[in-house]
């Protein structure tokens, strides 16, 4: 790591919110607020943080005064619904961030060239919409969409190289996000059945490698026997559960970016997700 100490001061930091419930059962909001972001700590190559450098390099950074702390303004509106039946909410969003530090990695997997660069700003709008309705007792089905646009602001300028960034999506965001979840429950026994959509990621600064969306659909039930009794009574609370994930076996990318990500082309840095899995549980108090 990096030896060295940096100082991150913001006087003020605004964060001004109204509620509003107009009529019953409709809500309104928005919010709107400024905040800056500490440098994280990580060691040599471990992560998008200034320490994470070389010395020589962490020393020219901070005599040329480009170490500058990450900075965002957030404005947000939304609207809730909520009764009996139906629980409504839509939500808009648009976020402005300045100096964002990103890991940019080259070279191989067991002997990564890493680096630390200010990428500069960067534009998200976005909206999230849920929907819960229970249309009889004890089942409930919820539904929630996301779409997400966040783009860099500015082009990327190395020594003798441009990397055309503006425009693109920031990695391992995805636009489209989906989630669903049915759910019911009988007495004690409950069962659920969940579904989620994640969309197409950029897995290079440039755009230019993708990761594939991908569906992931997963089962379960429980049931609370609660005391047995009969020569069983100090066994209490007895639940049985049994799940499936990932029911139909997809072959996804989980996790990416952890030993950072490419600035073009390819690099084998994710995490392949799990396949389809069984998990029975036995829980009991005493």
């Amino acid at each position: 790591m990096a030896a060295g100490s940096i100082t991150i001061a913001k006087a003020f930091l605004p964060h001004i919110s109204a509620d509003w419930y107009f009529i019953k059962h409709h809500e309104l909001f928005f919010d709107i607020t400024e905040n800056v972001k500490s440098y994280p700590i990580a060691a040599y190559k471990q992560g998008a943080s200034p320490f994470a450098l070389s010395q020589s390099t962490y020393d020219l950074l901070q005599k040329q005064g480009g170490l500058k702390p990450e900075t965002d303004w957030n404005y947000a509106v939304g609207y809730r619904f909520t009764d009996s039946l139906v629980q409504a909410s839509l939500y808009a969003y648009h976020t402005n961030f300045k100096n964002r530090l990103q890991q940019i990695t080259s070279g191989s997997i067991v002997n990564p060239i890493s680096t630390v660069a200010n990428v500069g700003g960067v534009t998200m709008n976005g909206v999230d919409a849920g929907l819960t309705l229970t249309p009889i007792r004890s089942l409930s089905i919820y539904n929630s969409i996301s779409y997400n646009h966040a783009t860099f602001d500015d082009n990327l300028v190395e020594p003798g190289v441009t990397y055309h960034l503006r425009g693109q999506q920031v990695v391992a965001y995805p636009r489209f996000m989906y989630k669903n979840s049915l759910s019911y429950t009988w007495k004690n026994f409950d069962t659920h059945f969940d579904t989620t959509y994640m969309g197409t990621r950029n897995f290079s600064y440039t755009g230019d490698m993708k990761v594939p969306h991908y569906w992931l659909e997963s089962l379960g039930a429980r049931y609370h026997f609660g005391s047995l009794g009969r020569g069983f009574g100090f066994v209490k609370d007895l639940t049985f559960e049994f799940n499936i994930y990932n029911l139909t076996n997809t072959k996804y990318i989980a996790t990416m970016g952890e030993n950072g990500l490419p600035m073009t082309g390819d690099y084998q840095s994710f995490l392949v997700g799990a396949p389809r899995q069984y998990f029975g549980t036995i829980r009991a108090g005493f």
